[in-house]
């Protein structure tokens, strides 16, 4: 009786002492170095050359190909971000820029010397609020129907929904939010899934004909 009852306490202790495991929090916009998002790209261009009407259907991977940490900030260098095909005439090149992440903010951050721009946020004593101020704010986290930002400050202020982001629709289990930027000579929309990121993305100009519609395929997340 003493026996079982000894074995009864030992369980009792390594349960007691058994910590239970945490899972990892799932972020709303992974940017893992490593992560892959491949797309299917429908386009839609004028061809000057030919003057004639061409429709192209191609893979594209937009990848994460450095993440740095600085302070509170995240800073994911992305190569084959959506918009490098916008315009596109028959071939094009991934190009880098940095997504970098702010809280419940993240900023399109590009420069002219990418380099240059990557040394500055590796480097500790550089606050970053100066580059942070300059760039556009990409994504306004939670994506509420309805919610604005980033509206042109060089613009009169409107009463209508142009020339800023805003929500159209906002994410549910089974289909992503929709984010639209509306000009006069043309708009982008970009679809997200958080825990995902980005699901799709359509640009369509309103005179010479270019029209991109990308979704998502496939993914590889860390």
């Amino acid at each position: 009786m003493k026996y079982i009852a000894f074995i009864f306490c030992s369980f009792f202790v390594i349960a007691c002492n058994t910590k239970p495991e945490t899972k990892k929090q799932t972020p709303i916009f992974p940017l893992d170095k490593g992560n892959q998002w491949v797309y299917e790209a429908n386009i839609k261009y004028h061809d000057r050359v030919m003057d004639s009407l061409i429709t192209q259907k191609i893979e594209w991977t937009m990848e994460v190909v450095d993440t740095l940490h600085h302070g509170a900030y995240i800073a994911a260098v992305i190569k084959g971000f959506p918009t490098d095909l916008v315009w596109y005439n028959g071939k094009t090149e991934r190009g880098t820029l940095v997504l970098l992440q702010d809280s419940n903010k993240v900023y399109l951050c590009s420069a002219e010397n990418i380099d240059t721009l990557i040394a500055r946020i590796r480097n500790q004593n550089d606050s970053l609020v100066e580059l942070r101020n300059s760039q556009e704010i990409l994504f306004d986290f939670p994506l509420t129907k309805s919610k604005t930002w980033g509206a042109d400050p060089e613009m009169p202020q409107r009463e209508d929904s142009m020339y800023a982001w805003v929500v159209k629709k906002s994410a549910s289990d089974t289909s992503s939010a929709e984010i639209q930027y509306m000009t006069n000579p043309d708009h982008s929309i970009f679809q997200f899934q958080p825990g995902v990121g980005i699901t799709g993305y359509y640009f369509e100009h309103h005179g010479t004909v270019m029209e991109l519609n990308m979704k998502l395929i496939r993914k590889t997340l860390h």
